[in-house]
């Protein structure tokens, strides 16, 4: 297992006691919809920069680093009013979980949804007959007035109209969210003990802020943190510039070379777009994993386009979709949280010995809500989810005990991986239950009970807007804040509460800020159009499961069983051998979008640190870690300022991170 080696190296500026005051959950709340509208201007008005597609969210590290700034400053001319390490990190992380809810994962596909099947609906798609009767009419805006504005622009959601016939279906979804987000919470709550304590995970990924708020003043001494800084944020700057001045001469860091380019002939043109790339703050980053998963992300993104040129060598075409590298990577993640339950076995017989009041259990008096309370809320949340999808959408009770099981064990896998090993990004596209259980079973078997004959699949597009990819995933944030409060001994309960208050107002946040710009821009307002775009997508497959239903795809069934089991090998041999130099993550992350992003970077980054550790050791990694953490800041600096400038100038600007 990764053990959490830098905490040892952390040594705070503070000589306060952090904690978490009320002043830092109101200022954290009241950043909130500013954040969340940032976030949907950038993703969905200009489709740029994509903030919460990454493990690490740029927007909220930008705030954070303007906050630690002034907070210098104040502390050193009025120190009792400056704000602790604690009260930072309580701020970052509710904007953290705030934008996860809001961004382009969640909130950002579903608010579209609610309008867009009424509005496309005509006598050339049959969609009044065909789908429209069957969906369900409390979740979803019907009044083609109301949707009108939301499509054509150039209107105001703040009308008394649009107010009313948004606030019933709004109402619904807001309970969902946070019920589902409650119960991730919750779980974490009962593993986390055994993962930040008795396994010690390292939990890479908050390794910057928590450097940024506990050594502000050592790494704004550090000249190897302004080197690190000065570098990316030059890239950035020149870059950002030359967007605006052609005769600039650009550096070629993002997309600077695609290998597909080169290879045009079969079988190698089966990998079609590889791009090679120099992000800094992905360099910054990969520094921070394991030397061994920042191998097997490389090496494994290499592997699934080796088996993409095999299968055109092979020349199959009876098989659509061969080699069923989605399905292959979601075994991957089911298996990775089957293995997280297994090491955890020992424990969780203890919560429960602690639950039913026997010897022996796991003391819970330091955890935020009792192992006891926190079952009964998990099971609490289970009944709703149960009876929201059985009479809101008409799914059948064996398909939504399934769906859930699912969902919630990709859940685990993620906040697993980014606990222990703090992949970038984890994106699983196209991947999730409802993907997983029309290919097992196939559409034509799975149309719903006698009151909703596509109860099922009208569920299964309803809930597509959690399950089109796992890149901004609430659950990891979660666990990553109780970390922090470990880490920083804030009291768990008050960071519980802080993160629940954050997840209500970023989902209410959100649903303003995307009505807000819908209204303002129109659903095609945005230059590639991606709130239709995101609107269409269930429905469109929504409305191919209901012409033309398919039987069962077998071998894609074992393409999962495939990856389940690879998994379950390579974790077996990395326990069993301390040289085994391929992680399961990283066949799990590195078969999707971001890797195709990223794997140049982290190939980079391996080697950089490998040649460290071997050559200096220990003593030379640790004074090597400002020049990287200034990697990462000073793209996510002038990276966020090109953001902000488009934003609130309104026009294309230069982005470091696609599209």
């Amino acid at each position: 297992m990764s053990r959490d080696t830098n905490s040892s190296s952390m040594r705070t500026d503070d000589t306060r006691a952090p904690k978490i005051t009320f002043r830092a959950v109101m200022l954290g709340l009241a950043l909130i919809p500013l954040c969340c509208m940032w976030v949907v201007q950038s993703e969905i008005v200009w489709y740029s920069g994509q903030p919460t597609t990454t493990s690490l969210f740029y927007h909220v590290v930008f705030i954070l680093m303007l906050l630690t700034g002034v907070n210098l400053l104040v502390r050193w001319r009025l120190p009792h009013w400056a704000l602790d390490s604690g009260e930072l990190l309580t701020i970052y992380l509710m904007l953290c979980l705030a934008s996860a809810v809001g961004g382009h994962d969640l909130i950002e596909i579903l608010v579209p949804m609610l309008v867009y099947p009424h509005w496309t609906a005509d006598p050339g798609n049959r969609w009044g007959d065909l789908m429209l009767p069957h969906l369900p009419k409390d979740l979803v805006v019907t009044d083609i007035e109301v949707i009108r504005g939301a499509f054509e622009g150039d209107s105001s959601m703040y009308r008394l109209e649009v107010l009313r016939a948004f606030a019933g279906p709004l109402f619904h979804w807001f309970i969902f969210i946070f019920a589902m987000v409650l119960a991730m919470t919750l779980l974490n709550v009962i593993l986390r003990k055994q993962w930040t304590q008795n396994e010690k995970l390292a939990y890479p990924v908050i390794q910057i802020p928590m450097e940024m708020t506990g050594r502000a003043r050592s790494l704004l001494w550090s000249k190897l943190f302004w080197v690190g800084f000065g570098v990316a944020a030059a890239v950035n700057i020149v870059n950002g510039l030359q967007h605006f001045f052609p005769n600039i001469p650009q550096l070629p860091i993002v997309h600077a070379i695609n290998l597909g380019e080169y290879l045009t002939e079969k079988p190698w043109n089966a990998v079609g777009t590889s791009w090679v790339s120099f992000y800094p703050f992905a360099i910054g980053l990969g520094f921070f994993l394991p030397t061994d998963m920042a191998f097997s992300c490389w090496f494994f993104y290499l592997f699934w386009e080796g088996q993409r040129v095999m299968a055109s060598a092979m020349g199959v075409r009876d098989m659509p979709g061969f080699p069923f590298i989605n399905e292959q990577t979601a075994g991957g993640f089911i298996g990775i949280s089957l293995i997280a339950l297994w090491v955890s076995r020992r424990h969780l017989k203890g919560v429960l010995k602690t639950v039913l009041g026997r010897p022996g259990g796991v003391p819970d008096h330091d955890e935020p809500v009792s192992y006891r309370v926190s079952l009964l809320g998990i099971a609490g949340v289970m009944v709703f989810l149960f009876l929201f999808s059985r009479f809101k959408l008409g799914m059948t009770p064996g398909i939504i005990v399934i769906f859930f099981g699912i969902y919630f064990a990709i859940s685990l896998a993620v906040a697993r991986m980014r606990a222990e090993l703090g992949p970038p990004a984890h994106d699983l596209h196209y991947a999730g239950p409802d993907q997983i259980l029309t290919t097992v079973k196939g559409p034509v078997n799975l149309r719903g009970g006698p009151g909703n004959p596509l109860g099922n699949l009208v569920g299964f597009s309803y809930y597509w807007f959690f399950n089109r990819a796992y890149r901004a995933h609430p659950m990891a944030h979660t666990l990553e804040g109780f970390k922090i409060a470990e880490r920083k001994s804030l009291r768990a309960n008050a960071v519980f509460v802080a993160m629940m208050l954050a997840v209500a107002v970023g989902i209410l946040s959100a649903f303003w800020a995307m009505l807000h710009v819908l209204y303002r821009h129109g659903m095609d307002g945005s230059i590639l159009g991606p709130g239709r775009h995101f609107g269409q997508e269930p429905f469109n497959r929504l409305n191919g499961w209901i012409l033309s239903p398919q039987e069962p795809n077998q071998p894609a069934l074992v393409a999962l069983i495939v990856g389940g089991l690879t998994v379950a090998l390579l974790g077996v041999f990395r326990m069993r051998f301390a040289w085994w130099p391929f992680h399961p993550v990283g066949y799990a992350v590195s078969g999707s979008w971001s890797m195709e992003q990223l794997w140049f970077p982290l190939l980079l980054s391996w080697i950089i640190k490998v040649l460290i550790l071997r050559y200096g050791g220990v003593k030379a990694y640790r004074p090597a870690v400002p020049f990287f953490v200034g990697l990462v800041l000073g793209e996510f600096f002038v990276g966020s300022f090109w953001n902000l400038w488009g934003i609130v100038f309104g026009r294309t600007v230069y982005h470091f991170w696609p599209y």
